[in-house]
Protein backbone atom coordinates (compact mmCIF):
# COMPACT_ATOMS: atom_id res chain seq x y z
CA UNK A 1 0.00 0.00 0.00
CA UNK A 2 1.62 3.48 -0.87
CA UNK A 3 2.35 5.97 1.69
CA UNK A 4 -0.08 8.61 0.13
CA UNK A 5 -3.22 5.75 0.79
CA UNK A 6 -1.96 4.59 4.11
CA UNK A 7 -2.31 8.85 4.88
CA UNK A 8 -5.51 9.04 3.89
CA UNK A 9 -7.43 5.77 5.11
CA UNK A 10 -8.03 5.62 9.10
CA UNK A 11 -5.81 3.39 11.24
CA UNK A 12 -6.79 1.13 14.12
CA UNK A 13 -4.40 1.23 16.91
CA UNK A 14 -4.02 -0.43 20.23
CA UNK A 15 -1.77 0.08 22.97
CA UNK A 16 -1.30 -2.27 25.98
CA UNK A 17 0.26 -0.15 28.72
CA UNK A 18 1.79 -3.22 30.92
CA UNK A 19 3.21 -2.91 34.41
CA UNK A 20 7.06 -2.76 32.93
CA UNK A 21 6.42 -2.17 29.42
CA UNK A 22 4.17 -0.50 26.77
CA UNK A 23 3.26 -2.11 23.19
CA UNK A 24 1.56 -0.08 20.41
CA UNK A 25 0.10 -2.06 16.89
CA UNK A 26 -1.51 -0.13 14.07
CA UNK A 27 -3.16 -1.86 11.73
CA UNK A 28 -4.53 -1.40 8.33
CA UNK A 29 -8.58 -0.35 8.54
CA UNK A 30 -9.98 -3.49 7.78
CA UNK A 31 -7.68 -4.97 10.67
CA UNK A 32 -5.41 -7.18 7.91
CA UNK A 33 -2.39 -5.53 7.49
CA UNK A 34 0.70 -4.50 10.46
CA UNK A 35 1.73 -1.31 9.71
CA UNK A 36 3.58 -0.41 12.58
CA UNK A 37 4.68 -1.64 15.89
CA UNK A 38 6.43 -1.13 18.62
CA UNK A 39 7.92 -2.35 22.13
CA UNK A 40 9.69 -1.01 24.75
CA UNK A 41 10.16 -0.62 28.56
CA UNK A 42 8.40 2.69 30.06
CA UNK A 43 10.09 2.80 33.19
CA UNK A 44 6.91 3.53 35.59
CA UNK A 45 6.09 6.97 32.92
CA UNK A 46 3.39 5.06 31.54
CA UNK A 47 1.06 8.18 30.21
CA UNK A 48 4.83 9.58 28.82
CA UNK A 49 5.63 6.03 26.91
CA UNK A 50 2.19 6.32 25.14
CA UNK A 51 2.97 9.76 23.93
CA UNK A 52 6.27 8.56 22.59
CA UNK A 53 4.53 5.51 20.98
CA UNK A 54 1.83 7.87 19.36
CA UNK A 55 4.65 10.40 17.91
CA UNK A 56 6.56 7.62 16.70
CA UNK A 57 3.56 6.56 14.86
CA UNK A 58 2.79 10.16 13.91
CA UNK A 59 6.50 10.74 12.42
CA UNK A 60 5.60 7.65 10.14
CA UNK A 61 2.06 8.43 9.52
CA UNK A 62 2.01 12.10 9.43
CA UNK A 63 -1.70 12.63 7.84
CA UNK A 64 -3.29 9.69 9.66
CA UNK A 65 -6.20 9.67 11.70
CA UNK A 66 -6.85 6.82 13.66
CA UNK A 67 -9.45 5.02 16.33
CA UNK A 68 -8.04 3.73 19.27
CA UNK A 69 -8.37 1.36 21.78
CA UNK A 70 -6.28 0.78 25.03
CA UNK A 71 -5.27 -2.04 27.56
CA UNK A 72 -3.16 -3.19 30.18
CA UNK A 73 -2.97 -2.55 33.77
CA UNK A 74 -1.97 1.01 33.40
CA UNK A 75 -4.42 1.73 30.83
CA UNK A 76 -7.33 2.57 32.28
CA UNK A 77 -6.83 6.17 33.35
CA UNK A 78 -4.92 7.42 29.99
CA UNK A 79 -7.97 5.77 27.93
CA UNK A 80 -10.24 7.71 30.54
CA UNK A 81 -8.08 10.53 29.96
CA UNK A 82 -7.91 10.65 26.01
CA UNK A 83 -11.63 9.31 25.79
CA UNK A 84 -10.83 6.37 23.81
CA UNK A 85 -12.67 2.57 24.66
CA UNK A 86 -10.35 0.20 27.09
CA UNK A 87 -10.60 -3.73 26.91
CA UNK A 88 -9.97 -5.81 29.17
CA UNK A 89 -6.73 -7.40 28.24
CA UNK A 90 -7.83 -11.24 28.88
CA UNK A 91 -10.46 -10.24 26.05
CA UNK A 92 -8.12 -8.57 24.03
CA UNK A 93 -6.03 -10.85 23.93
CA UNK A 94 -8.92 -13.92 23.30
CA UNK A 95 -9.43 -11.64 20.02
CA UNK A 96 -6.10 -11.47 18.68
CA UNK A 97 -5.96 -15.92 19.01
CA UNK A 98 -9.03 -16.79 17.65
CA UNK A 99 -8.24 -14.58 14.37
CA UNK A 100 -4.96 -15.98 13.88
CA UNK A 101 -5.66 -19.50 15.14
CA UNK A 102 -8.33 -21.87 14.62
CA UNK A 103 -7.55 -24.88 16.48
CA UNK A 104 -5.79 -23.26 19.77
CA UNK A 105 -6.75 -24.80 22.57
CA UNK A 106 -4.65 -22.99 25.73
CA UNK A 107 -2.95 -19.56 25.55
CA UNK A 108 -0.36 -18.99 28.31
CA UNK A 109 0.73 -15.10 28.49
CA UNK A 110 3.32 -14.05 30.73
CA UNK A 111 3.42 -10.24 31.62
CA UNK A 112 6.07 -8.17 34.19
CA UNK A 113 4.00 -8.38 36.90
CA UNK A 114 0.84 -10.74 36.06
CA UNK A 115 0.25 -13.82 34.20
CA UNK A 116 -2.53 -15.21 32.15
CA UNK A 117 -4.07 -18.36 31.13
CA UNK A 118 -7.50 -18.61 28.21
CA UNK A 119 -8.81 -22.04 28.00
CA UNK A 120 -10.79 -22.53 24.29
CA UNK A 121 -13.70 -24.78 23.01
CA UNK A 122 -15.13 -24.88 19.85
CA UNK A 123 -18.76 -23.88 19.78
CA UNK A 124 -21.07 -26.89 19.69
CA UNK A 125 -23.29 -25.16 17.16
CA UNK A 126 -21.39 -22.98 14.82
CA UNK A 127 -17.94 -24.98 15.71
CA UNK A 128 -16.63 -21.58 15.93
CA UNK A 129 -13.47 -20.99 18.46
CA UNK A 130 -14.81 -19.23 21.78
CA UNK A 131 -13.54 -18.64 25.20
CA UNK A 132 -14.26 -21.31 27.71
CA UNK A 133 -12.60 -19.92 30.37
CA UNK A 134 -9.80 -17.82 31.68
CA UNK A 135 -7.15 -17.53 34.57
CA UNK A 136 -5.49 -14.28 35.30
CA UNK A 137 -2.61 -13.90 37.94
CA UNK A 138 -2.87 -10.03 38.67
CA UNK A 139 -2.03 -10.05 42.95
CA UNK A 140 1.31 -11.05 43.06
CA UNK A 141 4.66 -11.23 40.77
CA UNK A 142 5.59 -14.50 40.91
CA UNK A 143 6.39 -16.34 37.81
CA UNK A 144 6.37 -13.32 35.48
CA UNK A 145 8.92 -10.86 33.81
CA UNK A 146 9.70 -9.33 37.30
CA UNK A 147 10.52 -12.23 38.70
CA UNK A 148 12.95 -12.99 36.14
CA UNK A 149 14.70 -9.31 36.35
CA UNK A 150 14.70 -10.17 40.53
CA UNK A 151 16.33 -13.45 39.81
CA UNK A 152 18.70 -12.12 37.08
CA UNK A 153 19.46 -9.15 39.85
CA UNK A 154 20.08 -12.08 42.65
CA UNK A 155 22.71 -13.80 40.59
CA UNK A 156 24.06 -10.21 39.42
CA UNK A 157 23.75 -11.26 35.39
CA UNK A 158 22.65 -8.93 32.63
CA UNK A 159 18.96 -9.94 32.03
CA UNK A 160 20.02 -9.64 28.45
CA UNK A 161 22.26 -12.64 29.14
CA UNK A 162 19.51 -14.61 31.41
CA UNK A 163 18.14 -16.67 28.52
CA UNK A 164 21.67 -17.67 27.53
CA UNK A 165 22.42 -18.58 30.59
CA UNK A 166 19.59 -20.66 31.33
CA UNK A 167 20.12 -22.80 28.29
CA UNK A 168 23.81 -23.45 29.34
CA UNK A 169 22.07 -25.07 32.64
CA UNK A 170 21.89 -29.10 33.06
CA UNK A 171 20.69 -29.39 36.98
CA UNK A 172 17.23 -28.15 38.07
CA UNK A 173 16.81 -27.72 41.57
CA UNK A 174 13.94 -26.86 43.76
CA UNK A 175 13.29 -23.35 44.14
CA UNK A 176 9.67 -21.38 44.73
CA UNK A 177 8.40 -19.92 41.59
CA UNK A 178 5.52 -18.09 43.62
CA UNK A 179 7.61 -14.96 45.31
CA UNK A 180 10.99 -13.74 44.72
CA UNK A 181 11.31 -13.00 48.16
CA UNK A 182 10.60 -16.57 48.98
CA UNK A 183 13.35 -17.42 45.75
CA UNK A 184 15.92 -15.60 47.22
CA UNK A 185 15.48 -17.50 50.27
CA UNK A 186 16.15 -20.85 48.40
CA UNK A 187 19.06 -19.59 45.64
CA UNK A 188 21.15 -17.61 47.96
CA UNK A 189 22.37 -20.89 49.94
CA UNK A 190 22.64 -22.44 46.62
CA UNK A 191 25.20 -19.93 45.70
CA UNK A 192 26.93 -20.07 48.82
CA UNK A 193 27.41 -23.59 47.80
CA UNK A 194 28.56 -23.47 44.81
CA UNK A 195 26.16 -24.16 42.57
CA UNK A 196 26.92 -22.88 38.96
CA UNK A 197 24.81 -20.35 37.86
CA UNK A 198 23.60 -21.18 34.52
CA UNK A 199 21.91 -24.44 36.83
CA UNK A 200 20.05 -21.57 39.27
CA UNK A 201 18.53 -19.75 35.78
CA UNK A 202 17.49 -22.74 34.31
CA UNK A 203 15.82 -23.64 38.14
CA UNK A 204 14.23 -20.62 37.91
CA UNK A 205 12.57 -20.98 34.29
CA UNK A 206 11.39 -24.67 36.10
CA UNK A 207 10.08 -22.15 39.28
CA UNK A 208 8.22 -20.25 36.64
CA UNK A 209 6.80 -23.01 34.79
CA UNK A 210 5.53 -25.17 37.49
CA UNK A 211 4.01 -22.08 39.37
CA UNK A 212 2.00 -20.86 35.91
CA UNK A 213 0.78 -24.54 35.55
CA UNK A 214 -0.09 -25.54 38.90
CA UNK A 215 -1.52 -22.01 39.95
CA UNK A 216 -3.53 -20.65 37.37
CA UNK A 217 -4.83 -23.79 35.71
CA UNK A 218 -6.26 -24.92 39.39
CA UNK A 219 -7.23 -28.33 37.65
CA UNK A 220 -8.34 -27.72 34.44
CA UNK A 221 -6.71 -29.49 31.88
CA UNK A 222 -4.58 -27.47 29.65
CA UNK A 223 -5.47 -28.86 26.09
CA UNK A 224 -2.84 -29.01 23.23
CA UNK A 225 -2.14 -27.25 21.15
CA UNK A 226 -0.53 -24.69 23.40
CA UNK A 227 0.26 -20.68 22.63
CA UNK A 228 2.76 -18.79 24.14
CA UNK A 229 2.94 -15.14 24.26
CA UNK A 230 4.16 -11.95 26.00
CA UNK A 231 7.86 -10.43 26.78
CA UNK A 232 9.17 -13.08 29.16
CA UNK A 233 8.31 -15.73 26.67
CA UNK A 234 9.63 -13.76 23.83
CA UNK A 235 13.02 -12.97 24.55
CA UNK A 236 13.14 -16.22 26.80
CA UNK A 237 12.99 -19.40 24.59
CA UNK A 238 14.53 -21.47 26.84
CA UNK A 239 11.26 -21.11 28.95
CA UNK A 240 8.94 -21.87 25.70
CA UNK A 241 11.27 -24.87 26.21
CA UNK A 242 10.62 -25.68 29.84
CA UNK A 243 7.28 -25.34 29.27
CA UNK A 244 6.96 -27.41 26.48
CA UNK A 245 8.75 -29.99 28.34
CA UNK A 246 6.80 -29.66 31.46
CA UNK A 247 3.25 -30.16 29.15
CA UNK A 248 4.81 -32.99 26.56
CA UNK A 249 4.02 -30.91 23.93
CA UNK A 250 5.66 -31.60 21.12
CA UNK A 251 7.07 -28.92 18.20
CA UNK A 252 3.30 -28.83 16.44
CA UNK A 253 1.71 -28.16 19.27
CA UNK A 254 4.10 -25.40 20.15
CA UNK A 255 2.58 -22.24 18.93
CA UNK A 256 4.93 -19.19 18.75
CA UNK A 257 3.03 -16.12 17.01
CA UNK A 258 4.88 -13.38 14.93
CA UNK A 259 5.48 -11.21 17.66
CA UNK A 260 4.09 -12.50 20.61
CA UNK A 261 4.92 -9.84 22.81
CA UNK A 262 2.63 -7.56 21.11
CA UNK A 263 -0.58 -10.13 20.48
CA UNK A 264 -2.33 -8.24 23.00
CA UNK A 265 -1.70 -4.85 21.97
CA UNK A 266 -2.77 -6.43 18.12
CA UNK A 267 -6.21 -8.01 19.69
CA UNK A 268 -7.09 -4.24 21.33
CA UNK A 269 -6.82 -2.99 17.52
CA UNK A 270 -8.77 -5.50 16.21
CA UNK A 271 -11.51 -5.02 18.87
CA UNK A 272 -12.20 -1.67 17.25
CA UNK A 273 -13.67 -3.93 14.30
CA UNK A 274 -15.58 -5.95 16.77
CA UNK A 275 -16.39 -5.25 20.11
CA UNK A 276 -16.34 -1.87 19.42
CA UNK A 277 -17.69 -0.76 16.25
CA UNK A 278 -19.13 2.22 15.38
CA UNK A 279 -18.23 3.29 19.41
CA UNK A 280 -14.56 4.96 18.39
CA UNK A 281 -14.49 7.70 15.82
CA UNK A 282 -10.95 8.83 14.34
CA UNK A 283 -8.78 11.08 16.05
CA UNK A 284 -5.31 12.75 14.86
CA UNK A 285 -2.32 11.30 16.76
CA UNK A 286 -0.56 14.81 17.14
CA UNK A 287 -3.47 15.89 19.10
CA UNK A 288 -3.47 12.82 21.24
CA UNK A 289 0.35 13.14 21.85
CA UNK A 290 0.26 16.34 23.01
CA UNK A 291 -2.92 15.88 25.23
CA UNK A 292 -0.90 12.91 26.91
CA UNK A 293 2.46 14.94 27.54
CA UNK A 294 0.63 17.63 29.33
CA UNK A 295 -1.54 15.24 31.53
CA UNK A 296 -1.39 15.63 35.78
CA UNK A 297 0.60 13.16 37.13
CA UNK A 298 -2.78 12.25 38.83
CA UNK A 299 -3.59 10.75 35.47
CA UNK A 300 -1.33 8.06 34.57
CA UNK A 301 1.93 7.89 37.02
CA UNK A 302 3.21 9.31 39.38
CA UNK A 303 4.35 12.93 40.14
CA UNK A 304 7.84 13.53 39.03
CA UNK A 305 9.80 15.40 41.88
CA UNK A 306 8.84 15.10 45.49
CA UNK A 307 9.30 17.76 48.22
CA UNK A 308 12.89 17.31 49.62
CA UNK A 309 13.57 15.67 53.02
CA UNK A 310 15.85 18.71 54.62
CA UNK A 311 15.30 22.00 53.92
CA UNK A 312 19.02 22.65 53.49
CA UNK A 313 22.43 21.17 54.42
CA UNK A 314 22.36 22.06 58.45
CA UNK A 315 19.09 19.99 59.03
CA UNK A 316 20.56 17.04 57.20
CA UNK A 317 23.62 17.07 59.10
CA UNK A 318 21.48 17.46 61.96
CA UNK A 319 19.46 14.41 61.07
CA UNK A 320 22.71 12.39 60.82
CA UNK A 321 24.26 13.32 63.64
CA UNK A 322 21.18 12.28 65.93
CA UNK A 323 21.36 8.94 63.84
CA UNK A 324 25.05 8.63 63.41
CA UNK A 325 25.91 4.96 64.81
CA UNK A 326 28.56 5.12 67.90
CA UNK A 327 32.44 5.06 66.92
CA UNK A 328 33.54 1.14 68.42
CA UNK A 329 37.07 1.87 69.82
CA UNK A 330 39.21 -1.26 69.87
CA UNK A 331 40.93 -2.23 72.95
CA UNK A 332 44.50 -2.24 73.00
CA UNK A 333 46.66 -4.42 74.90
CA UNK A 334 49.58 -3.47 76.53
CA UNK A 335 53.49 -4.66 75.72
CA UNK A 336 53.77 -8.22 77.24
CA UNK A 337 50.21 -8.95 78.12
CA UNK A 338 48.56 -11.82 77.91
CA UNK A 339 45.10 -11.43 76.15
CA UNK A 340 42.92 -14.50 76.40
CA UNK A 341 40.66 -13.73 73.56
CA UNK A 342 37.71 -15.57 71.77
CA UNK A 343 36.59 -15.74 68.59
CA UNK A 344 33.07 -15.14 67.15
CA UNK A 345 32.07 -15.94 63.70
CA UNK A 346 28.85 -15.27 61.72
CA UNK A 347 28.31 -16.49 58.36
CA UNK A 348 24.93 -15.51 57.17
CA UNK A 349 23.57 -15.97 53.83
CA UNK A 350 24.83 -12.63 52.33
CA UNK A 351 27.37 -11.18 54.84
CA UNK A 352 30.24 -12.59 56.73
CA UNK A 353 30.95 -10.73 60.62
CA UNK A 354 34.07 -11.29 62.84
CA UNK A 355 34.43 -10.26 66.42
CA UNK A 356 37.35 -10.75 68.86
CA UNK A 357 36.64 -10.04 72.54
CA UNK A 358 38.65 -10.32 75.37
CA UNK A 359 37.63 -11.78 78.93
CA UNK A 360 36.26 -8.53 79.69
CA UNK A 361 34.09 -8.21 76.79
CA UNK A 362 36.30 -5.55 75.36
CA UNK A 363 36.45 -5.44 71.24
CA UNK A 364 39.92 -6.24 70.36
CA UNK A 365 38.93 -6.68 66.68
CA UNK A 366 35.90 -6.68 63.93
CA UNK A 367 35.62 -7.38 60.43
CA UNK A 368 32.08 -7.07 58.61
CA UNK A 369 31.81 -7.86 54.56
CA UNK A 370 29.23 -9.01 51.96
CA UNK A 371 29.72 -12.52 51.18
CA UNK A 372 29.48 -11.65 47.15
CA UNK A 373 32.40 -9.98 47.75
CA UNK A 374 34.39 -12.48 49.69
CA UNK A 375 33.55 -14.18 46.88
CA UNK A 376 34.93 -12.44 44.11
CA UNK A 377 37.98 -11.93 46.39
CA UNK A 378 38.20 -15.36 46.77
CA UNK A 379 37.71 -16.11 43.27
CA UNK A 380 40.71 -13.51 42.39
CA UNK A 381 43.01 -15.06 44.54
CA UNK A 382 41.96 -18.63 43.07
CA UNK A 383 42.81 -17.12 39.70
CA UNK A 384 46.47 -15.35 40.88
CA UNK A 385 47.35 -18.54 42.34
CA UNK A 386 46.44 -20.42 39.38
CA UNK A 387 48.68 -17.66 36.89
CA UNK A 388 51.85 -17.71 39.55
CA UNK A 389 51.39 -21.74 39.26
CA UNK A 390 51.22 -21.19 36.00
CA UNK A 391 54.46 -18.70 35.67
CA UNK A 392 56.14 -20.98 37.84
CA UNK A 393 55.72 -24.46 36.22
CA UNK A 394 56.54 -22.45 32.76
CA UNK A 395 59.71 -21.28 34.67
CA UNK A 396 61.00 -24.66 36.06
CA UNK A 397 60.30 -26.08 32.21
CA UNK A 398 62.44 -23.21 31.15
CA UNK A 399 65.29 -24.04 33.45
CA UNK A 400 65.30 -27.64 33.25
CA UNK A 401 65.79 -27.19 29.35
CA UNK A 402 68.27 -25.02 30.02
CA UNK A 403 69.90 -27.06 32.80
CA UNK A 404 69.90 -30.28 29.73
CA UNK A 405 71.23 -27.88 27.26
CA UNK A 406 74.37 -26.52 29.30
CA UNK A 407 75.06 -30.41 30.42
CA UNK A 408 75.43 -31.30 26.72
CA UNK A 409 77.49 -28.42 26.11
CA UNK A 410 80.02 -30.25 28.87
CA UNK A 411 80.70 -32.70 25.40
CA UNK A 412 81.05 -30.33 22.83
CA UNK A 413 84.87 -30.47 22.94
CA UNK A 414 84.36 -34.17 21.85
CA UNK A 415 81.93 -33.87 18.88
CA UNK A 416 84.93 -30.72 17.84
CA UNK A 417 87.61 -33.49 18.10
CA UNK A 418 85.73 -36.00 15.93
CA UNK A 419 84.78 -33.42 13.59
CA UNK A 420 89.26 -32.53 13.24
CA UNK A 421 89.74 -36.49 12.72
CA UNK A 422 87.10 -36.94 10.36
CA UNK A 423 88.64 -33.98 8.07
CA UNK A 424 92.38 -35.56 9.08
CA UNK A 425 90.87 -38.89 7.46
CA UNK A 426 89.08 -37.67 4.68
CA UNK A 427 91.33 -39.28 1.87
CA UNK A 428 90.15 -42.49 3.68
CA UNK A 429 86.02 -41.87 3.08
CA UNK A 430 83.79 -42.16 0.56
CA UNK A 431 79.59 -40.69 0.95
CA UNK A 432 77.40 -44.19 2.23
CA UNK A 433 80.43 -44.96 5.17
CA UNK A 434 78.57 -45.49 8.57
CA UNK A 435 81.52 -44.96 10.60
CA UNK A 436 85.22 -43.88 10.56
CA UNK A 437 87.77 -45.96 12.34
CA UNK A 438 90.69 -44.51 12.91
CA UNK A 439 93.42 -43.68 15.86
CA UNK A 440 92.68 -41.05 18.70
CA UNK A 441 96.11 -38.74 18.21
CA UNK A 442 94.92 -36.76 20.59
CA UNK A 443 95.65 -39.29 23.63
CA UNK A 444 98.78 -40.20 24.25
CA UNK A 445 98.44 -44.03 23.63
CA UNK A 446 96.69 -43.53 20.29
CA UNK A 447 93.54 -45.78 20.99
CA UNK A 448 91.31 -46.64 18.32
CA UNK A 449 88.15 -45.29 17.82
CA UNK A 450 84.82 -45.18 15.94
CA UNK A 451 82.79 -42.20 14.75
CA UNK A 452 79.43 -42.69 13.79
CA UNK A 453 78.78 -40.99 10.29
CA UNK A 454 75.68 -40.36 8.51
CA UNK A 455 75.59 -42.27 5.53
CA UNK A 456 73.41 -39.73 3.44
CA UNK A 457 76.02 -36.98 3.40
CA UNK A 458 79.46 -37.35 1.87
CA UNK A 459 82.39 -36.62 4.67
CA UNK A 460 82.87 -33.13 4.30
CA UNK A 461 79.09 -32.79 5.27
CA UNK A 462 79.55 -34.81 8.11
CA UNK A 463 82.42 -32.91 9.52
CA UNK A 464 80.95 -29.23 8.37
CA UNK A 465 77.76 -30.81 10.67
CA UNK A 466 79.97 -31.58 13.82
CA UNK A 467 82.00 -28.18 13.46
CA UNK A 468 78.49 -26.19 13.52
CA UNK A 469 76.73 -28.63 16.65
CA UNK A 470 80.22 -27.63 18.26
CA UNK A 471 79.96 -23.54 17.46
CA UNK A 472 76.20 -23.76 18.90
CA UNK A 473 76.61 -26.06 22.20
CA UNK A 474 79.82 -23.10 22.17
CA UNK A 475 77.40 -20.09 22.41
CA UNK A 476 74.68 -21.73 24.68
CA UNK A 477 77.16 -21.99 26.85
CA UNK A 478 77.94 -18.64 26.95
CA UNK A 479 74.78 -17.32 26.58
CA UNK A 480 73.74 -19.37 29.98
CA UNK A 481 76.91 -18.77 32.06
Amino acid sequence: MKQAELNNQVLTVGIDIGSTTTKIVALSADGGETLFSDYRRHGAAQAKSVARALKLLWGKFPEAKIRLAITGSGGKGVAALLGVPYIQEVVANSIALRQQYAHVRTAIELGGQDAKMIFFKPNTGSGALEVADTRMNGSCAGGTGAFIDEVASILKVPIEEFDAMAAQGTCVYDISGRCGVYAKTDIQPLLNQGVAKADLALSAFHAIAKQTIGGLAQGLDIEKPVVFEGGPLTFNKTLVKVFAQRLNLTEKETLIPPQPELMIARGTALSLNSLFAGQSEPLTIGELAARLENAPASSGEAAASAPPFFKDEAEKEAFLNRHRLPVLTSYQPKAGETVHAYLGIDSGSTTTKFVLMDEQENLLDAFYARRDRAERQRRRSHELSRSVKTIRDRLVRKLAGQTEELQRTTGREEIRKNAELITANMYRLKKGDRELCCEDYYQPDCPEVKIPLDPLKTPQQNAAAMYKEYNKLKAAEEHLT
